[in-house]
């Protein structure tokens, strides 16, 4: 039994929508772990589906799987989450959120990257949807062993909720008004039109995590907020230690599911990758055993909902 919690964020919405187009016969049951005790409804292909409040966790009890897709609102709830999880050390905890309710204890993966030995306790947390389309691009070349990696990541507004889409909306209109905002709430400031360097404990993290997927990978990561609704932005270069052929590396990239390799000085902008699907891959080079290359995806669909599908569909043939 699949149980998601906070079907009604982000990364539910798209979970939800992911199964749906699966077509699999997986019912979950859908419960919020809101401030709010009242009844929430989500469309599930096209019908209404009520979302009860999670008053009592033993309401959990016949999970295999639970999904937690955003933070609970009282941090005490995560805690009890956790404590009811490690007294059923059967049930898989799936955690979307960042940087992980879970923390060290669970195993950070991304779609193509689930461990083949369940790990104990069978806990996953999704890496950041910011790594999903450079991840992909790292699975392509695991033949070609990679040594190191250099990462630039642009990130969007759904990166810190549904709230903040409304945020940077209000902050658009604000500008254009001539009329700025100067505080925001629920986005790390003003960044409709705009552009900010995150702090250097989120570039740490997501290094952390990529360590992890990839061990033996020494990899620097700058991230930067944009401006944007949605979508991700990354530009990668990987040094390798096998000997490397643009011929390989293009033959690598397209080997890779939803990974599609834009023809030769060909190009996209991120909403029409997000509109597209899968992970756009342009700009490919190879010079000295380094290739690089720019990434354009839907992080929160590509690393949050697939990767969710592909960790289910592993779980379920394990």
């Amino acid at each position: 039994m699949l149980t998601i919690l906070d079907p009604t964020s982000l990364l539910g919405g798209e979970i939800l929508g992911r199964l749906v187009r699966g077509r699999t016969s997986v019912r979950p049951r859908l419960f919020h772990t809101g401030a709010d005790p009242e009844h929430l409804i989500v469309e599930i292909a096209g019908e209404p589906v009520i979302v009860a409040p999670l008053t009592d966790l033993d309401e959990l009890e016949r999970s295999t799987t639970i999904v937690v897709t955003a933070r609970p609102a009282a941090e005490a709830m995560a805690e009890r989450l956790l404590a009811w999880l490690r007294a059923h050390p059967r049930i898989n905890l799936v955690d979307g959120t960042q940087p992980g309710v879970a923390g060290a204890e669970a195993r950070c993966v991304t779609a193509g990257t689930v461990p083949p030995v369940r790990p104990s306790p069978p806990w996953y947390h999704l890496a950041d949807p910011a790594l999903a389309a450079p991840a992909q691009l790292l699975v392509a070349l695991a033949p070609l062993a990679p040594g190191s990696a250099c990462l630039t990541l642009l990130g969007p507004a759904a990166g810190f909720g549904a709230e903040a889409l409304d945020e940077l909306a209000a902050q658009g209109a604000a500008r254009l008004s001539g009329n700025p905002k100067t505080r925001a709430t629920h986005l790390p400031g003003v960044l409709a039109f705009d552009l900010a360097p995150a702090p250097d404990t989120r570039s740490a993290g997501l290094e952390a995590q990529l360590a992890e997927i990839f061990p033996g990978l020494e990899a620097t990561v700058t991230v930067i907020d944009a401006g944007v609704f949605h979508g991700h932005l990354a530009t990668v270069a990987v040094t390798c230690r096998a000997a490397v052929t643009n011929e390989r590396v293009r033959a690598l990239v397209r080997s890779v599911p939803g990974l599609r390799l834009l023809p030769r000085n060909g190009t996209t902008t991120v909403s029409a990758a997000v509109q597209h699907g899968g992970i756009a891959c342009g700009g490919l080079n190879v010079r000295s055993g380094t290739v690089s290359a720019w990434l354009c995806a839907d992080g929160l669909r590509v690393g949050g909902a697939e990767a969710v599908f592909d960790l289910l569909t592993a779980l379920a043939a394990s």
